[in-house]
Formats: C-alpha cells, sequence, structure tokens
C-alpha cells in the first residue's frame, strides 16, 4: 500500500508536464496572433504625364520631318545613354562648339546597372544638350495596346524627367514606326514627334571611313536637316569628331569662297514648326548658333590651310597636231 501511494505524485507529474506542453504552443500561437503586423507603404500616386511634357518651346508641334529648314543642321543621337561610347560623341560636341539632341531610351537609366549611364545622363544635361525620349525599352510600337503604350511612352517619361530634371517635350519613336493609335497616344500627351531627314545607316556601318564621308556628304548634299546617329555604336563614337571637323572645314571653304552661305550646326529648336510656321527660337538657343558663327572665321584661321587643287587635266578628246612633215628628201639607204 505504500509503494501505491508512493506513486502518485509521480503520476501527478506526468499529467502536470503533458498539460503544459499542450498549453504552451498555444500561447505561443497566441503570441505570433497578438504580435501587429507591419503596415505596407502606400504606393505613390503616379505623376500626370502631361505636366511632364509641357515644355512650351518643343511640346505640341508638328512632326519634326528635318526639311522644314536649308543651310542649318541638328545632329541627334538615339538609343543611349551608354558609359562606353556616349562620352566621346560629348566630347566631340563640346571640342566644336555644336549642339545636339539625345533621345534616351529610359531603361538605362533603372538600377544599379543604370547607375553610370545616369553619370553620362547628368552630363549630358550640365552641358545643355536637349534631353528627349526614344521610349522604355525600344520596341516596334506598331500595334501597342494601351498597357504596352503606358510603359513605353508614359513610364518612360516619368523616369527621363525625374532622373534630368527636364521637361520632356520630344519623343522619337524607335524605328520611327507608329501607326494612328500610338501618335493619337503621344498627342494627348503633348508630345511632338521626331524624325529625321538624314539617316546615316551608322547602326550598320562597319567602315568608319565610309560612313565619314557619307554622313558628311548628305548633309552637303540636303544643304543641312536633321541627322539621325546612335550615340550607343563605337562606330559613331570614333567619326563624331570627324565628320564635324569636316563641316567646320566645308564651312570655312563657303567663308572663303563668299559664294554659299555656311551650314550651321543648330538646336532642333529651328526645326519646331507650328502649323508649318517656325516657332520663336528661344534667346539662348540663338546666342548659341550667333556664338558658332561669329567664332567660325577665328577657328578657319586656325586650320592648317587646305591643299592645292589638283591641275586641270588637259582633254584628251583634244589631239596634239601632228608634227610637220619636212621638206628635206629622205635619203636612199
Amino acid at each position: 500500500m505504500r509503494t501505491h501511494w508512493l506513486g502518485w505524485p509521480f503520476v501527478a507529474c506526468l499529467i502536470a508536464s503533458a498539460s503544459a506542453e499542450k498549453v504552451q504552443p498555444k500561447a505561443k500561437a497566441d503570441a505570433k496572433a497578438k504580435k501587429p503586423k507591419a503596415e505596407k507603404k502606400p504606393k505613390e500616386p503616379k505623376v500626370d504625364v502631361t505636366t511632364l511634357t509641357a515644355d512650351p518651346k518643343l511640346a505640341k508641334a508638328d512632326r519634326i520631318e528635318g526639311e522644314e529648314l536649308r543651310g542649318y543642321v541638328a545632329f541627334t543621337f538615339d538609343d543611349g545613354p551608354s558609359p562606353q561610347t556616349t562620352p566621346a560623341v560629348i566630347d566631340a560636341l563640346e571640342k566644336y562648339n555644336v549642339p545636339a539632341t539625345f533621345f534616351i531610351v529610359s531603361q538605362r537609366l533603372l538600377g544599379k546597372n543604370g547607375e553610370k549611364s545616369r553619370e553620362v545622363l547628368q552630363r549630358q544635361v550640365k552641358a545643355g544638350f536637349t534631353i528627349a525620349s526614344h521610349s522604355y525599352s525600344h520596341p516596334n510600337l506598331r500595334g501597342s495596346n494601351a498597357a504596352k503604350l503606358s510603359l513605353e511612352v508614359d513610364e518612360a517619361i516619368r523616369i527621363l524627367a525625374k532622373e534630368s530634371g527636364k521637361l520632356i517635350g520630344l519623343f522619337r519613336a524607335p524605328f520611327g514606326a507608329l501607326d494612328a493609335t500610338s501618335r493619337g497616344w503621344l498627342k494627348k500627351r503633348g508630345l511632338t514627334e521626331a524624325f529625321w531627314s538624314v539617316d546615316t545607316l551608322d547602326w550598320k556601318a562597319n567602315d568608319s571611313e565610309r560612313l565619314r564621308k557619307k554622313t558628311i556628304g548628305m548633309i552637303l548634299k540636303q544643304e543641312g536637316g536633321v541627322v539621325l546617329m546612335h550615340d550607343v555604336k563605337p562606330i559613331t563614337a570614333k567619326i563624331t569628331a570627324l565628320v564635324l571637323d569636316d563641316l567646320e572645314a566645308e564651312n570655312c571653304k563657303r567663308l572663303a569662297d563668299k559664294k554659299l552661305e555656311p551650314i550651321l550646326p543648330v538646336s532642333i529648336h529651328y526645326f519646331i514648326r507650328d502649323k508649318k510656321l517656325q516657332r520663336p527660337i528661344p534667346d539662348e538657343v540663338k546666342k548659341q548658333t550667333d556664338a558658332y558663327r561669329a567664332a567660325l572665321p577665328g577657328r578657319c584661321a586656325k586650320r592648317p590651310a587646305p591643299p592645292p587643287a589638283p591641275a586641270a587635266n588637259p582633254d584628251p578628246a583634244v589631239k596634239k597636231p601632228p608634227p610637220a612633215k619636212s621638206d628635206k628628201p629622205l635619203e636612199p639607204k
């Protein structure tokens, strides 16, 4: 009997332990349930795109064709910025005091990989170049639905405006490809569509000297225009300074001959039209053009003298007269 009663404390301990094990998980569950959940931060409302495109100098204009004006040339560069190639293009433009417009692919500016590209963009802004949109990821916009256009146009503008600190009034469609829907989308947002008249096709070129001659040749043939190049292409980075030097050499020749006016490199503002009437040129844009014109004689004086023109070849059609026959009779052999 003593043994029986001595076992009761042991049994009681077992029962208490089991009860505690059952209660403990419940207590933990209750503690988890009572823990307050972290509140989700509300998403910031997206900025109305029309507030970012409201550039009175560039927005809401006729489609830029590049043939609106002769005697003026506007250089434009697509697809950048590229930390590897764009800086060389900027260097060339600054060396020759030539304005330009850069059509930016906004996706290049995002994330850690876009850090260097953002630095290049800031340099472009600081140098006073015109910043414009070339979509978010460079797709063909024909046949696009609203979701795609919202990303490729609206979101592209939001990103570019934020990173550049500029209003974005110009949009150039990848491949120049738009249909009625996508063109209407741009118009509702006040974006001016920018095309071109001098297509260098530098994106598929592999001979730099040939591309250089072709580019300056097209500019001279058209007496200016809007030039399309791609600052992400190494071949373009290589020849930009050479093309600008060729243009300066031609302008120096024209100054000396006094037969033709120089072809002035200008900002794309000169090609903006409202119902085919030229929009007033901003004062700061005029000053840059005037500065180029004023500096040209001095720059020409510092250039090496051009090689003398080759002597004219005699006309092969004109035959020399035969030698006069001698009256002296031939002596017999």
